[in-house]
């Protein structure tokens, strides 16, 4: 696994935007509409979210919908803590994990 270098100089004040917005709106999101909320681009978005995973402040799950492309969905990671086990799976890389329905 490779490892990830984590600037915090790097963009702050989007990193507290990130942190700030979803702490007021504690629900999952996605990262094209984050990023629209915020007023970045989506690969911009993108980055922040996968250091705010590795410094472990963030947890994400994807997300399938029948005729959908999988999505990842991002959560802050105290929020996550406190809903029922079965309503978001932490992955950390490799395929999810989590209950399987049947069907």
């Amino acid at each position: 696994m490779g490892q990830v270098v984590v600037d915090p100089a790097a963009s702050p004040s989007l990193r507290d935007s990130v942190l700030a917005f979803m702490t007021t709106n504690p629900t999952a999101w996605r990262i094209k509409p984050l990023a629209a909320k915020l007023g970045v681009g989506v690969q911009r978005m993108g980055l922040e979210l996968s250091l705010l995973i590795a410094e472990g402040k963030l947890v994400s799950c994807t997300v399938s919908a029948p005729g959908r492309q999988p999505e990842e969905e991002y959560r802050i990671a105290a929020i996550e803590r406190k809903l029922p086990s079965h309503r978001f799976v932490i992955r950390r890389g490799g395929r999810p994990r989590g209950p399987r329905t049947a069907g």
